[in-house]
Formats: structure tokens, sequence, C-alpha cells
């Protein structure tokens, strides 16, 4: 019983030991700090940004074939001709070639191209039909 009794006397000194009032900490007052703020200053440099340069197209070249609907010793006649022709939607033009064959003649084409090979397509093509029987392919050199 003695040791019953000595057991209990050292738990409980351990008890109250270990309940001893620590010292409470004083809640601390928050600490005012002064903010600084800058004023916002606008940049003064203005950002110039590029836009790449677009490339124009080059410029196409001049027709060298030209579909040839009519042929005419008068440069009046010629122009009724071609008045005609742009009234019925197409871009007609008088080609005047001073000398070589046939040149005292107006030729009145109503189409003219730049490619050889879109040329004698487009020729097939109004030879097949009834309005363009009579095409003919003008070379200019």
């Amino acid at each position: 019983m003695r040791n019953l009794f000595t057991i209990i006397a050292v738990v409980g000194l351990l008890v109250t030991v270990g309940c001893k009032d620590k010292p409470t900490k004083k809640p601390q007052k928050p600490v005012k700090t002064a903010v600084v703020q800058k004023p916002v200053v606008k940049d003064t440099v203005k950002k110039v940004v590029e836009k790449p340069k677009v490339k124009p197209a080059p410029p196409k070249p001049a027709d060298k074939y030209f579909l040839i609907a009519g042929s005419f010793a008068s440069m009046d006649n010629a122009n009724v001709f071609k008045t005609k022709l742009i009234a019925d939607g197409y871009n007609a033009q008088v080609i005047e070639r001073p000398g070589g064959p046939n040149g005292e003649f107006y030729k009145v084409a109503y189409k003219g191209f730049y490619d050889r090979k879109e040329a004698y397509a487009e020729l097939r093509t109004a030879r097949n039909s009834e309005d363009h029987s009579d095409v003919w392919l003008l070379v200019k050199k």
C-alpha cells in the first residue's frame, strides 16, 4: 500500500508541476506601417508597331495575243464595231499595226491575253461557237 501511495503522490506531483500557470503572452498590438504609393506615370514614349509591308502584286504584263472579231480599212468603221462589242459586254479595242502584212487595216479585238496557251484555248472555244466562228488570233511582237 505504501507503494501505491508513493505512486499516487508522484503522479499528483507531476500533474501539479505540469499544470503550472504559464505566463500568458500579451496580445501584440498591430504595428501600423505607412504605405507610400508612388504616383503612376504614363509612358511618354509612344510605341510604334510596324505592320509587315505587303508587296504590291507585280504589274500585269501587256497583252500579246488578241482575238480579232473584225478588220476594217476605215478607222470610223472599226470604232463603230468596237462600240457595238463594248455594248455587248466585251472589253474591245482597236489595234493599229502600221507596216507589215495587212498594216493598212484596223483590227478590232474583243479579248487580249498575255499567256499563249490561254489565248489558243479561248480561240478554239470561240471558233466552236456560232457567233464567233470567224475569229482569228493576232500575235503582237
